[in-house]
């Protein structure tokens, strides 16, 4: 489908099989916008994520907004692996990294697309499966998808499957946050740290991780209950790729603050702990699917946040105050420590 599904009636194939498929996997002729390519869609990606804007068969959505509305606007690619993780997989992890951007922004999300690069061979199973879980994703968050596109590569091509989405969101003006830290904020999180990264990392190099799972989630409520507090807040963002420590070190240099962070009071599980111990990772550096960072001032913190750190003048250091009461400097994470956990 270019930017919008396209279907051919009610066309079935072999004994009635699904897709017309012989086989239980993905083809090339998926994805060369034939009768396949229109099954394709009718059969795995309508029968989940059909609504009234994917239903109009038209080249573009055509998307209300309210008048005078500031809007927001991100797009992110996916790439993970292995596809299916403890606590989500990429379907899931399509719609929330990408609505969880627009939230940091204070932004209400509306709207979302998404682009399928399917790798050959790629089981239908596994595909409906992603489908799945981005339509319930996305209808636990009240945002419906509005344009959408497939391919299907060569098998060796690719890696199973990538996605790309976008969301359109729009900042009521009680939530619009002027993007810098200020000298005298706080640091604060919206919940325990590391886990997806931690999660991923322990299944790519064959360990298992017990009870730990990805955090991969909604950041919405926690968003929505940060402005209800009535705190001022002066700055968001989501701990992703380079994790806690990379997105403070990137706030205090936009903001040419330093920030200090107390070790002691990072929130993290104790189940968490014995796989940093046993892979000899930091925590502070890998990425978390489904929290928040906020830089904000004087008022309450809601119950679930958890305070860690301050903002200082100075030039854009950020300094670790260590359970032991050393001192040490972060910096932006210098090289993956495994690529392709997001």
């Amino acid at each position: 489908m270019d930017n919008n599904p396209v279907g051919s009636g009610n066309a079935r194939g072999n004994a009635g099989s699904p897709l017309g498929r012989r086989d239980s996997r993905v083809l090339l002729s998926h994805g060369d916008g034939g009768l396949l390519t229109h099954r394709l869609v009718e059969d795995v990606f309508l029968k989940h994520l059909g609504n009234a804007f994917t239903g109009q068969m038209d080249d573009s959505a055509r998307l209300p907004l309210p008048p005078g509305a500031e809007i927001a606007h991100t797009t992110d690619s996916f790439v993970v692996d292995p596809i299916f993780f403890p606590g989500g997989d990429i379907g899931k992890l399509s719609v929330f990294g990408t609505l969880n951007d627009l939230w940091v922004s204070g932004a209400l999300p509306l709207y979302l697309s998404a682009g399928f690069i399917i790798e050959e061979g790629l089981g239908f199973a596994e595909l409906e499966g992603i489908v799945r879980s981005m339509a319930e994703a996305l209808r636990s968050c009240g945002v419906g998808l509005v344009a959408a596109d497939t391919k299907v590569v060569p098998r060796g091509k690719g890696d199973k499957i990538y996605i790309n989405t976008s969301g359109v969101g729009v900042i009521p003006p009680e939530r619009r946050m002027q993007r810098k830290a200020l000298p005298g904020d706080r640091v604060i999180v919206s919940g325990t740290v590391g886990e997806h990264g931690l999660t991923i990392m322990a299944l790519r190099t064959n360990v298992d991780p017990g009870s730990l799972t990805s955090d991969c989630g909604p950041v919405g409520p926690a968003v929505d209950e940060l402005f209800r507090s009535g705190v001022q807040v002066h700055m968001m963002r989501d701990p992703t790729r380079g994790g806690l420590a990379s997105v403070v070190k990137e706030v205090a240099e936009l903001s040419a603050c330093d920030v200090l962070i107390r070790e002691s009071q990072i929130p993290i599980r104790p189940e968490a702990q014995e796989l940093l111990d046993l892979l000899g990772l930091d925590a502070l550096y890998l990425p978390c699917e489904g929290r928040v960072v906020a830089f904000v001032g004087p008022g309450p913190i809601p119950e679930g946040w958890s305070e860690i750190g301050e903002v200082r003048e100075g030039s854009g250091n950020v300094i670790l105050e260590t359970k032991y009461g050393g001192h040490r400097r972060l910096g932006l994470l210098e090289g993956a420590p495994l690529p392709r956990i997001c």
